[in-house]
């Protein structure tokens, strides 16, 4: 029971493979014509007809907004000052918690137990247990019908032992990252919250599939695609506290932002210390973005976070 020595996908429906659509190279929602994609070598050499493109930043914030960048190269009122004050915050090394919300103390617990060399559902019961929303979701998802087999479980001990290892881990996932993208009273985050959430939860399958084959473990994968968009949450907020800024928003300030949520990302990584494998991501991305970062795990991300946004923004 507390064996895990193959993994397989928890559920029927996680993808196998998502091939990027014809014509989904756009750097922007609003003109998928302005853009030279550079192309991008997928992860198995040997399939030469997936390559992915490099999503436009310009454009994921667009879709996240809901507003056209203006090509002028200056900043526009207000958006200095909010670059200013996230890399202000993140020179000083103090703690996101004002900007991005720390998940619950008895996750790491919970992870370290079932990601062990020897995990244990009795001992994840009883962790789960005096959380009464994570029993809730835990026993919905093993009645679920892609779960569901004979009597539905009345119990939080029939659902752990239905879901197994594997299924546990999702839940414990989903409950570390769900809450974290709540908009809370940020009038902004309104629209971007929950995109920001579907786009994680399907970048994070992605992740777990293909993890192998960078050789990365596969709920570390899971974990960071879960977890990628929070630095966006922060810099929503940022953005939220600057009485001046209104939009229409620059190009230049869309693409400085979106490198200072993946730093905001990496720091909080660092802060929450939920596992080693993030905390090594975070520290290599105040070196380079995560599309020039070397190790495995930033490349599972990456691609992930690539074939994401393709999909999103073709539909």
């Amino acid at each position: 029971m507390s064996d895990r020595k193959n993994l397989k996908f928890p559920f029927h429906w996680w993808p196998r493979q998502w091939r990027r659509r014809p014509g989904t190279d756009t750097a922007s929602v609003s003109d998928p014509a302005a853009t030279t994609p550079t192309p991008i070598a997928a992860s198995d050499p040997g399939n030469d007809a997936d390559v992915l493109t490099t999503p436009s930043t310009i454009a994921l914030f667009e879709y996240l907004t809901g507003f056209r960048c203006e090509s002028d190269k200056e900043l526009f009122p207000g958006e200095g000052d909010v670059l200013r004050k996230i890399e202000a915050i993140l020179e000083s090394g103090e703690s996101l918690a004002a900007w991005l919300p720390r998940p619950p103390n008895m996750l790491p617990r919970l992870l370290a137990c079932l990601h062990g060399t020897d995990p244990s559902l009795r001992e994840a019961a009883d962790l789960i247990r005096v959380d009464g929303t994570m029993v809730v979701e835990v026993v919905r998802l093993a009645n679920s019908a892609g779960m569901r087999h004979g009597d539905p479980v009345r119990g939080l001990d029939q659902a752990v032992m239905r879901l197994g290892i594997e299924g546990l881990l999702r839940v414990v996932g989903a409950s570390l990252a769900r809450p974290l993208f709540d908009a809370g009273r940020a009038p902004l985050l309104a629209r971007a919250a929950p995109m920001l959430w579907r786009l994680s939860e399907e970048k994070s399958l992605l992740c777990y599939q293909q993890a192998p084959l960078e050789e990365v473990d596969q709920f570390d994968a899971y974990l960071a695609g879960l977890t990628h968009n929070i630095g966006w949450i922060g810099a929503f907020r940022a953005m939220g506290r600057q009485p001046s800024l209104r939009a229409p928003y620059s190009a230049e300030f869309a693409e400085r932002l979106a490198r200072l949520a993946e730093l905001l990302f990496g720091a909080s990584a660092e802060q929450w210390q939920l596992n080693a494998a993030l905390g090594q991501l975070g520290r290599a991305l105040r070196a380079a973005p995560l599309a020039e970062t070397d190790l495995p795990l930033a490349k599972v991300l990456w691609r992930a976070d690539c074939e994401t946004r393709h999909k999103a923004f073709a539909t």
